[in-house]
């Protein structure tokens, strides 16, 4: 798996800056406070963000009537997740933004679901995982090698009996379900029709990943 890290371009430079003017904005939901942290968890599939802020010292829920636009936020996100996307290695899953009303902000990513509700959430309040199903949707749009498919990725898998998307390097592609579809260095090319494999011609394909499910 990656390590997460600090992610600094002129193209996340620019989304902060328009992240800080919105948050601290009369209408936005960081209006008066002293830092927004938003994490986001972002996958083909489904998406979740919370975000906190930290006002006259404490830190608390932002209010429900107050947001970010979605181009700012969510259409920004959606377009950092292809730019980041690498050819084999995939992309990142959380995002996390910090925003200060009179300094730069920062982007953290992390290539791993975030679970807990929020960076200042209790213990407790944890969402469920993701399932194999959606997991394999991730691995559709933003392929990797097996090698490069994180071990908690593998577990749900196993668990739940599911053979995952896999980055065929010889033919460019993401090979799933018998199904083939190109992939290109900002992800599956969704354009294309996928083609279908036939094992009988290709049986290297999927020997891969039935050993690191199953140690056949």
């Amino acid at each position: 798996m990656r390590e997460s890290r600090t992610l600094e371009n002129e193209f996340v430079r620019e989304g902060l800056t328009r992240l800080q003017e919105e948050a601290f904005s009369e209408r936005g939901p960081g209006y008066g406070a002293e830092e927004v942290v938003s994490t986001s968890v972002v996958q083909k599939a489904i998406s979740r963000r919370y975000d906190d802020v930290r006002l006259n010292g404490k830190w608390g829920q932002a209010d429900i009537s107050s947001d970010f636009s979605d181009e700012a936020m969510d259409r920004w996100l959606l377009e950092l997740r292809e730019r980041c996307y690498v050819v084999g290695e995939g992309t990142w899953m959380t995002y996390r933004v910090f925003l200060y009303p009179d300094e730069p902000g920062r982007l953290e990513v992390f290539d791993e679901e975030i679970l807990t509700k929020g960076l200042h959430s209790t213990s407790g309040r944890l969402n469920a995982p993701s399932s194999a199903a959606t997991l394999a949707s991730e691995l559709i749009a933003f392929p990797r090698t097996a090698e490069n498919i994180p071990q908690w990725m593998w577990a749900t898998f196993s668990a739940e009996g599911v053979t995952p998307p896999l980055y065929n390097p010889e033919f460019q592609s993401v090979d799933w379900k018998n199904r083939r579809r190109p992939v290109t260095d900002r992800g599956t090319d969704f354009t294309v029709e996928p083609t279908v494999i036939d094992p009988s011609l290709e049986p290297g394909v999927f020997a891969k990943i039935s050993k690191k499910l199953f140690g056949a």
